[in-house]
């Protein structure tokens, strides 16, 4: 009977043995294993201790997958048993027995190594994101050297100066990016653009101001009346501010302009190197989280064991990405350029393509492969950073290494008072 079962058992047992430890799959039947310990068999008893040993994980109902150990201490105990087994082995032609300790035995093998979990597209993912942080370091770089040509460019000014009058000093434009872009030029130049900058904020302020007047005067309660006329105070105000500060930077000569370019100017160098340093940082940071991340990727066969549901997510979570990428990039390819078909009377047909008419289409197909990209990259470098930070902290034990430390840096201040006090006797 039990060489019957042996056969039908192991029919069931997976060809994939990798897959089925993973998955928790066994090559018998746990409740057919506690009926032949209840029975008149002449291994019942080792069929006892073969059921306990499937039996010490908590929880054991009758779901294959609670025959894996969770822990050490599960492992020594479930191998304990197995031993007990197969040393209370009595009928030696039992070979469902023997198919059942070869099986356990392979399990406890299995649970008591460590195993490479590396999750290769999350590490592909990183990758392309260190490539992509290098190349931007690359452009912080050359907006540094920018910034840095602006500033020596104002420390060579050569010493001139203008003032201009109110009434005739442009009141429109855009006179911010001009001042970024061509202030440095000259003093003459810096101080224009300056002034211009004051003189439309002031005008779009007090535009302002006059606005939330006109609605205060058509306002039906006094209540709304009195925030409105708050708010034109207020903007009247912060316009006044900016002809004080037109009045100031107008009066001001050749080297209190320069000071002031160069205060400007060099404040946006400092956040140039800053933006560059961090940068520079978060790239150096994932490429050394790489290797971190691999030797983290070795647990044990119970820690797989007992985070497989975790596992098992988290690699969900890194398939989706891709899929959801993959998507966009699909979508970003698909999307059709806008073609101009003209035909002409004698059958010619000439096929013309404007980029100002495929602007929008464009916009769209870079916004869609940007988005593709930055998921996998973001997704991809927060899982290595709580996988390492996971792996690190169940898959190694840091008690002895931590004690020790703790021990030389004890010795080494032991030592240390002990030198000053001989050297105070």
């Amino acid at each position: 009977m039990a060489e019957k079962q042996n056969q039908q058992e192991n029919s069931k047992t997976p060809k994939n043995k990798k897959k089925a430890r993973r998955e928790g799959l066994v090559g018998f039947d746990i409740q057919e294993v506690k009926r032949l310990s209840e029975s008149d068999e002449p291994n019942a008893e080792a069929y006892g201790y073969l059921y306990q040993a499937v039996s010490t994980s908590p929880g054991t109902k009758s779901d294959i997958d609670d025959v894996y150990p969770e822990s050490a201490e599960e492992t020594a105990r479930m191998r304990e048993l197995v031993d007990k087994a197969d040393k209370a082995i009595i009928d030696e032609s039992d070979t469902y027995i023997k198919c059942c300790l070869i099986d356990l035995e392979d399990i406890l093998d299995w649970s008591g190594r460590r195993h490479w979990t590396i999750m290769w597209p999350v590490i592909i993912g990183v990758i392309l994101t260190v490539i992509f942080l290098s190349w931007r370091v690359d452009k912080k770089q050359e907006d540094v050297e920018d910034r840095q040509a602006v500033v020596a460019a104002v420390e060579n000014w050569e010493e001139a100066d203008t003032v201009l009058v109110w009434e005739s000093t442009p009141d429109q434009g855009d006179a911010g990016f001009e001042l970024a872009k061509y202030g440095h030029q000259g003093p003459v130049m810096y101080k224009y653009l300056t002034l211009c900058d004051k003189k439309i904020s002031y005008t779009r302020y007090m535009k302002s101001s006059e606005e939330y007047a006109a609605k205060a005067d058509t306002a039906r309660s006094k209540e709304t009346r009195r925030s409105l006329e708050k708010q034109s105070k207020e903007y009247a105000s912060a316009a006044e501010d900016y002809r004080k500060e037109f009045d100031e930077i107008n009066a001001m000569g050749f080297k209190k302009i320069q000071k002031m370019a160069l205060d400007e100017y060099g404040s946006w160098l400092k956040s140039s190197k800053a933006d560059k340093r961090a940068v520079r940082a978060w790239n150096i940071f994932f490429i050394l989280l790489i290797p971190v991340y691999i030797f983290s990727q070795r647990p044990y066969g119970y820690t797989i064991t007992r985070t497989r549901a975790e596992s098992s997510t988290l690699k969900g979570i890194s398939k989706w990405t891709y899929a959801v990428s993959a998507m966009l990039a699909g979508s970003a390819l698909s999307i059709p350029y806008i073609v101009t078909i003209i035909k002409y009377r004698g059958g010619r047909v000439e096929r013309t393509y404007d980029a100002g008419t495929n602007a929008p289409v464009i916009a769209m197909k870079v916004a869609l492969y940007i988005a593709a990209f930055a998921l996998v990259c973001i997704v991809s470098c927060l899982l290595m950073l709580y996988l390492t930070i996971q792996g690190l902290r169940r898959n190694y034990n840091w008690a002895p290494l931590l004690s020790k430390v703790r021990g030389t840096v004890s010795s080494g201040i032991d030592k240390m008072k002990t030198n000053s006090n001989n050297n105070n006797v």
